[in-house]
């Protein structure tokens, strides 16, 4: 037992010699060395529809070329989808040569733009201290936060603090942007992505924006660097060279009109609308199509309820879709299936009043409510008054 756990620890050191030797953590930079910040345009996978922010560190002398990349984590994490949809999942640094990051972004037909920073030799080691020992284990992991703590806001938090001098960012970019207005340019070609991430979202994301938090989103983080300026007497550029290292050759398409969610919609609320005034002199009622519209529509309502109360996403709440998405309209509605549908009767007339208040005041909410649904709320109204009347003409037994 002795000689195995010697041969282990053999094992350990050496492996930790040969990492070192390799990466060159621990060793002083040459002269040669150079920091840069890579951006790398979006993707058509949802998580890279933001793009994406890393850090090069490049010497030349000492045959080191890496990227540090804080968008990672780890899919082996147990319980991984729960951890994820609850905001509880740690992100972590990881790193890889620049070869095999530039190969895979080839791969992707994504382009790459690299900012060389103008940092003096002691700033440039410092950060690269820093990033070693950031991607210790027991440092290398965050709990990310969409927002105000992802991948491009821990470049900017770990190069200002390893720098020898003050970084002065600009402040003369327009304030009256919110999150929303940052976000949405690059959701118009994916309205179902849209529509999807503005119904997860809530009020957090109406609020204004300070130009230093633009920096949570990777062009703004690029355009902020190079615009600041390091704090002497010259006030320095930070950035002293730029280059397009890959240009983006991906074809994004948009969603087909026919596919867009305001069609979908529409023609659904034009089927309910056609087949209410088709039923309604009739003997059938239509109650079938009302537990599957009302059902997931109150089902989309516990989503939202989980994300704004369960996880620990800021920006997942307060969500006021629920004015619209009423979480208990499932199970309400499966009670049209019993005989006995007095108070069923009331809780649709209620709720035919809170949908028409919403939809008066739906451009003065101050939450940004998607205008895709409009059509399936108002559907929704029609269909509560619809059942409300229809209930009221049913003998009760």
């Amino acid at each position: 037992m002795k000689q195995r756990s010697t041969l282990l620890s053999l094992l350990i050191l050496i492996t930790i010699i040969l990492f070192g030797k390799q990466e060159g953590f621990g060793r002083d930079l040459s002269n040669k060395a150079e920091i840069s910040i890579l951006t790398c345009s979006p993707g058509d996978e949802l998580y890279s529809q933001f793009g994406h922010s890393a850090i090069r560190v490049n010497d030349p002398v000492n045959q080191l070329d890496l990227v540090f990349n804080y968008g990672t984590f780890d899919f082996n994490t147990p319980n991984f989808y729960m951890k994820f949809a609850r905001g509880k999942l740690n992100y972590m640094l990881s790193y890889t040569s620049y070869n095999r990051f530039k190969k895979e972004y080839i791969y992707e037909n994504r382009g790459i733009i690299e900012q060389k920073l103008n940092l003096d030799q002691k700033s440039i080691q410092n950060l690269f201290n820093a990033l070693a020992k950031n991607y210790q284990p027991e440092n290398r992991f965050y709990q990310y936060d969409f927002l105000f703590d992802n991948c491009s806001t821990r470049i900017r938090d770990i190069i200002e603090a390893n720098t020898s001098q003050t970084i002065k960012f600009e402040q003369s970019t327009t304030t009256d942007k919110t999150f929303w207005n940052l976000l949405d340019p690059y959701m118009e070609n994916s309205r179902w992505i849209f529509l999807g991430i503005h119904l997860a979202l809530g009020l957090p994301c109406d609020s204004k924006a300070a130009p230093y938090q633009y920096m949570f989103l990777p062009d703004h983080l690029m355009s902020a660097f190079d615009q600041a300026k390091i704090s002497n007497e010259n006030k320095t550029p930070l950035v002293k060279s730029t280059q397009t290292v890959l240009k983006p050759r991906l074809q994004i398409h948009g969603t087909k009109f026919i596919e867009r969610p305001a069609v979908v919609f529409s023609i659904i609320a034009i089927i309910g609308f056609l087949l209410s005034i088709y039923y309604y002199n009739k003997q059938g009622n239509l109650f079938a199509f009302d537990i599957f519209l009302f059902g997931a529509t109150g089902l989309l309502g516990w989503v939202i309820l989980f994300l704004w109360f369960l996880t620990d996403h800021q920006a997942t709440g307060p969500n006021l879709n629920i004015l619209w998405a009423f979480p208990f309209h499932f199970p309400m509605v499966l009670f049209l299936l019993k005989k006995k549908k007095n108070r069923l009767r009331i809780y649709f007339l209620c709720n035919s009043i809170l949908l028409l208040i919403t939809l008066s005041l739906w451009k003065f909410i101050p939450q940004s409510l998607p205008n895709e649904i409009l059509p399936l709320v108002a559907l929704l109204l029609f269909r509560s008054l619809y059942i409300s009347k229809k209930l009221k003409s049913i003998n009760i037994q």
